[in-house]
């Protein structure tokens, strides 16, 4: 199911219901290099506390480290993760 998105009156275009609310929790437009995560991987929730904004290196990090977990694989240097980022997995990972 694809990313829900609002029209911008302002721009006249389509933009992804995501970025829009995380933009506006940071009281600011999303920078360049800077991607919008879901932290319960559900694409359709876009509620503010499931959303982190991170830079597009600690985006492909997380992603890979969650997908190891979820494939049953250790989760490699989870003491590595700094504690900003412990945000962005689901709960049960570091149970």
């Amino acid at each position: 199911m694809p990313y829900p998105q609002v029209y911008n009156r302002k721009t006249k275009r389509m933009e992804y219901l995501h970025r829009v609310v995380a933009a506006k929790q940071l009281g600011r437009a999303l920078e360049p290099g800077e991607v919008v995560h879901h932290i319960n991987g559900d694409k359709q929730d876009a509620r503010p506390e499931n959303l982190a904004v991170l830079r597009v290196g600690e985006h492909s990090w997380v992603e890979w480290l969650i997908r190891r977990w979820r494939r049953g694989q250790p989760l490699l240097l989870s003491d590595a993760i700094p504690e900003n980022l412990k945000t962005c997995f689901p709960d049960s990972v570091f149970t």
